[in-house]
């Protein structure tokens, strides 16, 4: 586990020991994250991105984000702020400058398009997304995809697929996200396949690595506290384990397909064993089978949920089913994407 033994506070050894591109950190917060990060980037010798939501999120990100530099800790001397800049005449955000170095870039996912007319520096080796689950999620204007216009950042970073930095001798491009999970509904988690597994360091595929610290939990005794009466609501690092309702381990064998159904960019597969409930697996594409799909996207075998069947609108009958609680789904992604998705028809 990536805690500091000396200082009782995150670290991030142990997980870039494991050498990949993209890499996830949850944990409740107040376990010095956010602060040990910014020193781990200004103490790098080279630039690094952090990158926001939003630009209410990036900006006030920006009024505080030198506090612990310019206050320094038990493992670094305070940085005198005579020696940063702010650089905000650019329109995709504002830069850093130490000592007279460009050093840090700040920009926002909203802002996609404009970051990639940017170039950016070789020494560019380190992309920060801290906290990219907000308390009360809202889905980014203009923005289809969280998790692509991320890849697209780090593409346009990177801005040579042909010929990868490590061939040129340069260090590898890799991305932080940090997060406290208030919630696993979040389309960040579902596009990266990152599944709850409980405390730990987990390998979630090729390039991709989850880190889940375990809740802190208080030692002390005594009187009874704001957060023993009405509960932490703030650390929520074990919350997954109650939204896992509706989720079983795999469709039941026997079962046969039903129909697949494509929303938007996204593949169900739906099936059913006879017992009244439908079972929801992601595919890659459609089954072979009673194809159905929503009018964005719409391909000529499908029929579009938008039609009348049996003299129901088929996708009222989705939604039906679903909120009726007829629906299981194979795993905790599936189940908060297809929700999503089926409100959105």
């Amino acid at each position: 586990m990536g805690i500091d033994k000396e200082t009782g506070y995150y670290s991030l050894r142990e997980i870039l020991g494991y050498n990949a591109k993209w890499n996830f950190v949850l944990s409740d917060r107040g376990r010095g994250k956010t602060w040990g990060t910014k020193w781990f980037l200004i103490n790098q010798k080279c630039s690094f991105m952090c990158l926001y939501r939003n630009t209410g999120d990036m900006e006030h990100a920006i009024a505080e984000w030198l506090d612990p530099i310019l206050r320094g800790d038990e493992k670094n001397e305070a940085i005198s702020p005579e020696r940063f800049e702010w650089d905000g005449s650019n329109k995709s955000g504002f830069n850093l400058i130490f000592d007279g170095v460009t050093i840090g870039y700040f920009r926002c996912i909203t802002m996609v398009n404009h970051i990639k007319q940017e170039t950016f520096p070789d020494n560019l080796n380190w992309v920060w997304v801290d906290e990219f689950i907000p308390m009360a999620y809202k889905k980014l204007p203009g923005i289809d995809s969280e998790g692509d216009a991320l890849r697209v950042i780090y593409k346009t970073i990177d801005h040579d697929t042909a010929h990868p930095r490590e061939t040129r001798g340069l260090k590898p491009l890799r991305v932080l996200l940090f997060a406290n999970p208030f919630t696993w509904d979040n389309p960040i988690l579902s596009y990266f396949k990152v599944l709850p597994r409980g405390p730990g360091i987990h390998r979630v595929g090729p390039e991709i690595v989850v880190e889940m610290l375990p809740a802190f939990e208080k030692e002390e005794k005594g009187k009874m506290t704001v957060d023993d009466f009405l509960g932490d609501g703030v650390n929520r690092t074990n919350g997954w384990e109650s939204e896992f309702g509706f989720v079983v381990e795999r469709v039941p064998k026997g079962s046969k397909p039903l129909n697949s159904l494509r929303i938007g960019p996204r593949y169900y597969g739906l099936f059913t064993c006879g017992n009244g409930l439908i079972y929801c697996k992601s595919i890659e594409g459609h089954l072979n089978t009673k194809r159905l799909g929503s009018l964005d996207g719409l391909q000529g075998d499908e029929v579009c949920v938008d039609r009348k069947l049996c003299g129901r609108v088929i996708k009222d009958t989705i939604r039906k089913s679903l909120f009726s609680g007829y629906y299981r789904f194979t795993d905790l992604n599936t189940k908060f994407d297809f929700i999503r998705d089926v409100q959105g028809l």
